[in-house]
């Protein structure tokens, strides 16, 4: 909105100048922006913007020259009043022409000395106030004295300063002028606004109109009379004249729907026979789109889209601001419906308001008798008449969601939290849901009625049936506030917990320690001690852990302390954790039904992959569905992926994480959306789709705050490093090792990731020995799993590669041979990695044989980077051994899988070979076409390549110019060139 800029040019007319000031720039159009102030005769011009709230989808913007000259009537003569427009299209009113029509032919007739009255009608928004204006305006350039009033919603009665404002015009004789202070005077000396003063000065300001009127033509204009309360109506009566005769036109506008306006509209003036309604209707879809083009322009009005006309329903101001929203924003445009909305529901009666909050209070659950019922009205579609006329309801709802929540928010806080607290126990009086009772006490704050925190535990499971964690989060911290009882209030704490772990588990953390005392004194249900024992293990807390243990085995279901100790050893392979004493014995029912699959699983990860193992888990993620109530079943889901990726069943895991990353975003746990997409990473990364894996890693990490991970961050961060490292990018490698990693982590299972990344980046930066230490400490770390891990991370096999690099190749051999004898015939991928490096620390004599049968492996376990790594060292050893054939076909293998899987280093590798024997291929070429020349030729050839001239080199070999041209001629021929400049640079060593 551009502000209005004063300049030179002449005094505005009056009438329109107190009305523009009076109504446009008064509360109800804040938008607008104006030249006031002006002292009368002064000279100006004004560029006058006014806001879509003013003018509904007129945009009546007033680009006018207003060029007007005012003075004292000369010789009974009424002085000259001009306005030129410029741009007039702008301000065309669209479908308002027969109104339009209308007005003029009223006013041509009180010129002609008959008394006229209108009254325009229409519903909120459709232009009333556009219409009077434009007509206004060309009335009083006609020549015509103009007065006009708007009546503001807080004004009921018919107020002294209202009849001021009324007739405030520079422009009407001084006698007039001086007749209306003086009765406003009386006015304000006497009873006031009301009671027979008022009714014998209105009466009195009636004759003043018409005796004005014998000399000019007067239009008077009252704009919203629909506020004023029935007796300023009744005294209004006596201000408009009554007499046939007089040269006045009188010009209305009220809102239609006002059902009370007829019943309080005085009968005499209704029954009039020089009284006339003119009725404005909603935009047809034609003149809706019409006037859209003329705001947005052709081009952004043929993309238009067609529930954006629709969702205005033909009301000019909400069109214009969702015209204006869709041009600020393209796809907000909703928004703009509310923003018409609350502007309309400002103009409303109380009774209008008050119904229209409690249907945005009440929402889905609003019926007609339970918004009465908030509203405390007798009839609610008599209350919503206003905005249903004017196409903001859609009978008694909202036509976007986004004008409940604006009506809402524009209600002062404490007058919203009463109402959505009056709707609560409306709701519960009426035996609604519990999900939806809840729903009006977190709007309002409320937990203390004696029922509150039962209902909203009630109501956070129905959420969680319905996978909104969010809500269910929201009631659950409600209830927590509402339980005085310390039994209560741990249980109540650890299910809080449990949820804010699925949506926000840094937030989570903050609530371990005192839980963890809730759990030493008892509080908690073995259920909820199972779930902070995963939960404390998941951020590092081993020192906690011990306890735990103790408190579930004092439990009826104290067999689950067995299976929660199998796990633990998986997850910190070095400590050796306690099972504490058994103060009862176990039961058949456990009280984590998951944490029986989930100790299983790492059980079966301990040892060597098996195809046990690998059918276990296809069984488990079956037949698993996430539960909300429980942090085990996510556990388990993560554990019996891991087993797949381990187990090489890649294609397996990753459909397996596709469906289970569906899962936890429609359940709202992006916690575990987070941890199974880095499942699925590593699951990339063993296929060789290095850049999907490092995608999938990063992404991974950004959906949740790092410290958030816990000791599971090693897995994300381990996979985008080595898939960093793999496609060459050893900058991005080295910033995410420099991620915060919990001291913790590194004594966890999933430190073994990042232990194994670490040292493959350090390979690649030239420090085998650092390298050499990581490894071997993902081998110390495993020290408590026997022979198992080997399909965690191939340390073995990793180290060897160092103690190569390092200068020791025995040490190297003897890992892989422990290696390959530890790993069971399924594990394909890691045993051709194995036989690799094995052949790079062997013999050469057996080096060929070694590779091709690491290339046989590899190439049935799917992963594209170490085949490629395979091919590219079968190619070195096979020139090395003379067979250069095979060996350019084999790197042109090993360039393919390189390039697919995006492993640039590895790409170049593979590359400098071919690129060397396609090199020699082309000297041999060359060769072969020099041994076509004759001594003499090549003697001749040498030297031009050395640069000499036809004379020079005819000097040099004692023979003529013309001899040296013609052996250059046959020369040119047999080489096939044209020039000097392409001749082979061999020549020099063939003339040697």
């Amino acid at each position: 909105m551009q502000q209005a800029t004063s300049v030179c040019g002449a005094t505005a007319p009056a009438a329109s100048r107190a009305l523009f000031q009076d109504h446009l720039v008064d509360q109800k159009y804040p938008g607008c922006r104006a030249v006031a102030g002006l002292p009368p005769g002064a000279q100006w011009t004004a560029f006058l913007d006014i806001a879509p709230s003013g003018m509904g989808v007129f945009r009546l913007i007033l680009r006018s020259v207003m060029s007007v000259t005012v003075g004292r009537p000369r010789g009974g003569q009424q002085a000259v009043t001009a306005i030129h427009h410029i741009d007039d299209t702008v301000d065309e009113l669209i479908e308002r022409e027969r109104a339009l029509s209308a007005l003029d032919a009223a006013l041509r007739r009180s010129s002609e000395g008959r008394v006229r009255m209108v009254l325009v009608e229409g519903a909120i928004g459709t232009g009333k106030t556009a219409l009077v204006w434009r007509f206004l305006e060309q009335a009083e350039s006609s020549g015509v004295l103009c007065f006009g009033v708007h009546i503001r919603p807080d004004e009921r009665s018919l107020s002294v300063d209202t009849l001021d404002r009324m007739f405030r015009n520079v422009a009407v004789p001084h006698l007039f002028r001086t007749a209306v202070a003086r009765r406003l005077s009386a006015l304000r000396d006497g009873c006031g606004a009301d009671g027979p003063t008022l009714v014998s000065q209105l009466t009195e300001l009636a004759a003043d109109l018409l005796d004005l009127a014998e000399s000019v033509p007067v239009l008077l204009v009252i704009d919203d009379i629909h506020h004023l309360d029935t007796d300023s109506l009744h005294a209004l009566l006596h201000l408009l004249p009554t007499a046939s005769a007089g040269r006045v036109l009188v010009v209305l506008t009220a809102d239609e729907s006002r059902q009370p306006l007829d019943w309080r509209m005085p009968t005499g003036l209704l029954m009039r026979p020089n009284f006339q309604r003119v009725v404005l209707n909603r935009l047809s879809e034609d003149g809706a789109r019409l006037a859209a083009t003329r705001r947005l322009g052709e081009a952004a009005a043929e993309a238009l889209p067609a529930d954006l006309v629709a969702l205005s329903a033909g009301n000019p101001l909400v069109l214009e601001y969702l015209s204006r929203a869709y041009e600020a924003t393209g796809t907000g445009y909703p928004q703009g419906y509310a923003q018409a909305f609350v502007e309309c529901l400002r103009r409303c009666p109380p009774e209008t308001v008050e119904v229209v909050r409690a249907l945005a209070a009440l929402g889905e659950q609003a019926t007609p008798e339970l918004v009465a019922e908030l509203a405390a009205v007798d009839r609610v579609d008599v209350d919503l008449l206003p905005l249903t006329n004017a196409g903001l309801l859609d009978g008694q709802s909202f036509r976007h969601p986004s004008a409940a929540r604006a009506v809402l928010r524009d209600m002062p806080a404490g007058v919203c939290a009463g109402l959505h607290r009056r709707a609560a126990l409306l709701l519960h009086d009426e035996g609604a849901p519990a999900l939806d009772v809840a729903h009006q006490l977190i709007q309002a704050d409320e937990h203390e009625l004696p029922w509150a925190s039962e209902l909203l535990l009630d109501a956070a499971g129905e959420a969680l049936a319905l996978n909104r964690v969010g809500l269910a989060l929201e009631c659950v911290k409600l209830a927590g506030r509402a339980e005085r009882d310390p039994v209560a209030r741990a249980v109540v704490d650890a299910r809080l917990s449990r949820l804010e772990w699925h949506l926000k588990p840094l937030a989570a953390a903050r609530h371990v320690q005192s839980q963890l005392k809730d759990g030493a004194a008892g509080r908690l249900s073995a259920r909820d001690t199972l779930d902070l024992a995963w939960r404390t293990a998941w951020f590092g807390r081993i020192d906690a852990v011990e306890p735990l243990l103790s408190a579930v085995g004092r439990t009826p279901d104290g067999g689950d302390v067995n299976e929660l100790v199998r796990w633990l050893a998986f997850t910190y392979p070095k400590h050796t954790f306690s099972r504490g004493p058994v103060t009862a014995p176990p039961s058949s029912a456990q009280a984590e039904p998951w944490l029986h699959s989930a100790s299983g699983l790492a059980e079966g990860l301990i040892g060597a992959p098996n195809d046990q193992g690998v059918a276990d888990a296809e069984r488990v993620l079956q037949s698993l569905a996430l539960d909300h109530e429980s942090l085990w079943s996510g556990e388990t889901a993560a554990l019996a992926l891991l087993t797949l990726v381990y187990g090489d069943r890649l294609e397996e895991a990753v459909a397996h994480a596709d469906r289970l990353l569906d899962e936890a975003r429609d359940a709202e746990m992006p916690t575990w959306h987070a941890v199974f997409r880095a499942v699925r990473a590593e699951a990339l990364f063993r296929q060789g789709d290095l850049p999907g894996a490092y995608d999938e890693a990063v992404t991974a990490l950004a959906e949740i705050p790092v410290q958030g991970w816990g000791i599971v961050v090693g897995l994300p961060v381990g996979c985008a490093v080595n898939a960093a490292v793999r496609m060459g990018d050893l900058s991005a490698a080295k910033r995410l090792l420099g991620s915060p990693l919990p001291k913790s982590a590194l004594r966890s299972r999933y430190g073994l990731h990042f232990l194994h990344a670490r040292g493959h980046y350090r390979l690649a930066v030239g420090l085998p020995q650092a390298a050499l230490a990581d490894f071997l400490a993902c081998g110390s770390l495993t020290e408590g799993w026997g022979a198992g891990g080997v399909g965690v991370v191939p340390w073995r096999t990793s180290a060897a590669e160092a103690w190569s690099r390092h200068g020791n190749p025995d040490q190297a051999r003897r890992l892989l041979r422990d290696q390959l004898a530890m790993l069971p015939p399924s594990s394909g991928r890691a045993r051709g990695q194995a036989m690799r490096v094995l052949a790079c620390v062997s013999r050469d004599t057996r080096r060929p044989q070694l590779l091709t049968d690491a290339v046989d492996v590899l190439k049935n376990c799917g992963d594209k980077y170490e085949l490629a790594r395979a091919l590219t060292d079968l190619s070195v050893a096979l020139r090395q051994g003379g067979d250069q054939l095979k060996a350019r076909r084999t790197a042109r293998r090993a360039l393919h899988f390189a390039k697919a899987a995006g492993a640039r280093p590895l790409c170049d590798e593979a590359a400098l070979y071919d690129q060397e024997a396609k090199a020699a291929r082309l000297a041999r070429d060359e060769d072969e076409k020099l041994s076509l020349l004759t001594g003499q030729e090549i003697r001749v050839a040498a030297l031009a390549v050395e640069g000499d001239t036809n004379h020079e080199i005819a000097a040099k070999l004692y023979i003529t110019p013309s001899t040296v041209e013609q052996h250059l001629t046959r020369i040119f021929r047999k080489l096939n060139v044209k020039r000097r400049d392409e001749l082979p640079w061999q020549l020099d060593t063939w003339s040697a």
